[in-house]
């Protein structure tokens, strides 16, 4: 790009210098069409200069563009011609080895044993050489091969999708620690992200456990809570039954209001209906071409939706099992939904940095939050007066469900948020930690013309992993929270309103079982977990 001043520029610094001697003028003689003029004049010139700049950018950039391309196509062609030298080599010290193989015999009967030993070495030695250096060149013409497929698609939206479908592949496993103070070998986990593919990230775990074993980001409770005897005193859970849901996570559950109904979504890319008095399963939904990542059900219990790694939000008919309709507006995967209580509203968030409303009986847009971050879960007041959203920077925001704008934003937390919950007094959010913390906030001053206040109130060491679910009772005098270290706790709440620091019930099954998903029915008396082992366990409360 040329360094000199364009003619456009000089007219611009002309037009403003000619509109700062007319505001002069103006100001001395009352005159204000003396700056009026050379002020919309530069204003213009302005203007076009702003874009033939932008068009001389993208130029800039086309050509960059090609000139990489080049490069990395000249690259290549250097690198096959290297590849094709090797093997040539290769074959040629195979020819040149099994032709001294061949006229061994002859030479033979002026040698001795030592020597037919010292030329046999000396083949074995070629030979190794060979197939190392063939299984070098193979190696770099599939790392070749990934690299350039990756820069060669043209869809940016694809290659995003690409790096947080792996990236989530991690870091839903960066929670995993050992139980025990002394470090234990990581067992080889693979799993599937709604494709073929198996990831394995036992080297990851490895390499991190040990940070995560001493990560301390956040300080510790500012309380306590009531460590009185009415924690004992608190209700505990019995095992019910143990169902046989999927074949791999069971990574969201929703119950029916009426409780008699639990909807599961796993990343085997189907969606369950049970009937839990039975352990049957209603309906299969199985029109998903990735893995469910989160689902919701209307109050009046006829509408479950569903979002997806597809990017789409999909509304089904509960009764029937049937698709009503598929709304595309996201464009990277749907993370957590929620449906307003008059079962008017749907509202979806995603890792593209939007939070969409829909008008639930057209399927229409309402209305679009933009995030600064990719929204990881959403959580809707019960007064449905507001939506709490939370991100990888680990802050929450609250938004107005009116207006779409902004109220508050929380501080005073270092650490990525997975989960989300608001009590039933729309005052109370907790929030679930990747390193294991369960963190209150109470807001005041929502509804009032004072400045909004978010305070956090209460830090937890909840679990030995990340969390991976948390919910509130119907009556927000417990909390629920469930973790890769296998376990689901519950919370009760002390005498001072503050939360027991200690868990009163531990809800396990298999030792090692990743808790991915947790729900609390409306009744308050059954909990439904979901594990990484495509099982649902139903916990009664006694």
């Amino acid at each position: 790009m040329s360094n000199s001043l364009h003619w456009l520029d000089l007219s611009e610094y002309l037009a403003i210098a000619v509109a700062v001697v007319g505001t002069i003028a103006a100001a001395a003689s009352s005159t204000w069409i003396y700056a009026v003029v050379p002020i919309i004049a530069s204003l213009i010139l302005n203007a076009i200069n702003r874009w033939r700049l932008h068009q001389a950018l993208r130029l800039h950039d086309r050509n960059l563009e090609r000139k990489l391309d080049g490069e990395l196509q000249q690259q290549g062609e250097v690198l096959q011609q290297e590849i094709a030298q090797a093997r040539s080599f290769a074959t040629a010290l195979v020819k040149q080895t099994m032709a001294a193989q061949s006229n061994t015999p002859v030479a033979l009967g002026a040698t001795n044993g030592r020597d037919v030993s010292l030329l046999e070495q000396k083949f074995d030695t070629h030979k190794q050489l060979m197939q190392s250096m063939q299984e070098h060149v193979s190696g770099v013409e599939g790392s070749l091969k990934d690299v350039v497929d990756l820069l060669e698609s043209n869809a940016l939206t694809e290659r995003v999708e690409y790096l947080e479908r792996h990236l989530t592949q991690m870091s839903a496993q960066l929670g995993f620690e050992p139980t025990e103070l002394t470090r234990s070998p990581a067992p080889n986990i693979k799993t599937n992200f709604g494709d073929d593919t198996g990831v394995d990230i036992t080297p990851l775990l490895e390499m991190i456990s040990e940070d995560l074993m001493s990560s301390e980001l956040i300080p510790e409770s500012l309380s306590s809570g009531d460590l009185s005897g009415d924690l004992w005193s608190k209700p505990t859970w019995d095992l019910q039954q143990t169902i046989n849901a999927h074949d791999d996570w069971v990574r969201c559950l929703s119950f029916t209001p009426d409780g008699s109904k639990l909807a599961s979504g796993s990343f085997d890319k189907t969606i369950k209906v049970w009937q839990l008095d039975t352990g049957t399963a209603l309906h299969t939904l199985t029109d998903r071409l990735k893995g469910v990542f989160a689902l919701a059900v209307s109050s009046d219990g006829k509408l479950l939706a569903s979002g997806s790694w597809d990017d789409t939000v999909e509304l089904w008919n509960l009764e029937t099992g049937t698709l009503l309709k598929n709304l595309s507006q996201h464009q990277a995967s749907v993370r957590s939904l929620a449906i307003s209580a008059d079962s008017q509203t749907l509202i979806s968030g995603s890792f593209d940095r939007t939070i969409v409303l829909w008008h639930l009986p057209d399927g229409t847009v309402t209305n679009t939050i933009a995030t600064l971050e990719p929204v990881a879960a959403i959580a809707l007041s019960p007064d449905g007066k507001f939506l709490a959203s939370t991100g990888d920077d680990g802050t929450i925001e609250i938004w107005s469900l009116t207006s779409g704008q902004l109220i508050i934003k929380s501080s005073g937390n270092q650490n990525c948020i997975g989960s989300l919950a608001i009590g039933a007094d729309s005052r109370t959010i907790a929030a679930g930690t990747v390193n294991g913390y369960l963190i209150f906030w109470k807001l005041d001053n929502i509804e009032t013309d004072r400045q909004p206040q978010f305070e956090l109130t209460q830090t937890i060491k909840a679990h030995a992993g990340q969390i991976n679910a948390c919910v509130f009772s119907p009556d927000g005098e417990y909390a629920i929270t469930g973790s890769v270290d296998g376990k689901a706790k519950v919370w009760y709440r002390g005498a001072d309103r503050q939360f027991h620091d200690k868990a009163r019930s531990i809800l396990k099954g298999d030792p090692g079982r990743s808790v991915m998903s947790v729900a609390i029915a409306p009744s308050g008396k059954q909990i439904a977990i979901g594990g990484a082992d495509g099982t649902i366990q139903l916990w009664q409360r006694v």
